[in-house]
């Protein structure tokens, strides 16, 4: 089966290639990405989201009892480096948005919603893996520090501490995606308020129309319009809101089945184009792609979608469709590459046209291979919460 090739691959070679060569073990932090013949990146030029992605892998999978022996120790050195270097202190505390590991300087001391959103997730999982009491208080202190520096008076939070605009629905699905986490995690009530009023966002602000597609781009009062690129939808982040939708639904035990039927719907009509079974990266609401490229992750997110809908609906047809999209996936983003990596931009014609293989895609490679791990072949209809 594709979904245990993608499974066995992950873990038995992409993983254990990235805790290597994706880790700076002389400056004790990882990497942005690596060269397109599977050397590490050369500069030390890297995001504050993109290490916290890879803190959060490596200790997910430490807690899942699938990941190398290494994984634990790295992705505790890697927090500690980032929280010296990137945290910014006073009354607009948070996470700086970048920083030159090799040098130990903040490159970008904005703090911002994605990358606050990033770190928390991190943190979710070192808090599990370790139990260490000193990472939930960070997690205390990133979340309010949230609240404090990026609060909005028109609902959701701020881009960044300068107020950037457009506003995005991104950076939010992010903070959705670490309080679920917390949520499922601790399995207490401490952290659902604030899920809930994430999630909320969605048919707020995020969904425009009763069937209509996600928005990505808005105006300060989260206006649409022109002006803020609000013509530019995202298939790939249609379909992670269905995989996020559906462990919401299983935290609070509701149901959202319409939701996410309209937003799978959406994303295979908008993102599907020339006979392709892969989601272009960008395009307008009729389907005219705005980039002519098709990257790995909206594919990984339509894989998690389908896995997501025959979880909850037991479904067979889901089942077969993400059967058959993995074995795609394999077949074009994973032929032809060094070990443990893959091609992260594939063109119309599926030629590889990236210029880097970076670390941003091993996050969603991990969070499909996650369910697939938790779920033991996706089988079951519900599953531990604790363990999502």
């Amino acid at each position: 089966m594709s979904l245990d090739q993608l499974k066995a691959l992950f873990l038995e070679t992409i993983l254990p290639t990235w805790s290597v060569s994706g880790f700076d073990a002389e400056h004790g932090q990882f990497i942005e990405y690596l060269e397109l013949d599977g050397r590490p990146q050369r500069d030390g030029a890297v995001r504050t989201r993109t290490v916290a992605r890879q803190i959060y892998v490596h200790a997910h999978a430490s807690t899942l009892g699938v990941a190398p022996p290494s994984s634990l120790a790295i992705a505790e050195s890697a927090f500690d480096n980032l929280h010296r270097i990137a945290w910014v202190n006073g009354t607009r505390s948070g996470y700086a948005r970048c920083f030159d590991r090799s040098t130990g300087l903040v490159t970008d001391p904005v703090r911002d919603l994605y990358d606050n959103a990033c770190v928390l997730l991190a943190l979710s999982w070192l808090q599990s893996a370790t139990g260490k009491d000193g990472y939930r208080r960070q997690i205390e202190q990133t979340m309010a520090a949230i609240d404090r520096t990026l609060k909005d008076p028109f609902g959701g939070w701020a881009e960044d501490s300068n107020g950037t605009l457009p506003r995005r629905q991104n950076p939010h699905m992010h903070y959705l995606e670490a309080t679920l986490a917390l949520c499922e995690i601790s399995r207490t009530q401490t952290y659902r308020p604030v899920e809930k009023k994430v999630f909320s966002l969605l048919r707020s602000h995020f969904l425009v129309g009763q069937h209509g597609p996600l928005h990505e781009h808005f105006g300060p009062r989260w206006e649409i319009a022109d002006a803020y690129g609000s013509k530019m939808l995202e298939p790939g982040h249609m379909c992670e809101w269905v995989w996020l939708t559906g462990r919401h639904e299983t935290l609070t035990q509701t149901c959202h089945n319409e939701v996410r039927a309209d937003l799978l719907a959406n994303a295979l009509r908008i993102g599907r184009s020339s006979g392709s079974p892969f989601l272009v990266d960008q395009a307008l609401s009729s389907g005219v792609p705005v980039l002519q490229s098709r990257r790995l992750w909206p594919q990984v997110e339509m894989l998690k979608a389908l896995l997501t809908q025959h979880r909850l609906l037991d479904g067979g047809s889901y089942s077969a469709q993400a059967e058959i999209l993995c074995s795609d996936i394999l077949t074009s983003y994973f032929h032809d590459v060094p070990t443990g990596c893959w091609h992260d931009r594939l063109d119309f014609g599926n030629r590889p046209i990236g210029k880097t293989i970076p670390a941003s895609s091993l996050y969603h490679l991990w969070t499909a291979v996650a369910d697939m791990v938790v779920d033991e072949g996706i089988l079951p209809k519900t599953r531990s919460p604790s363990l999502q």
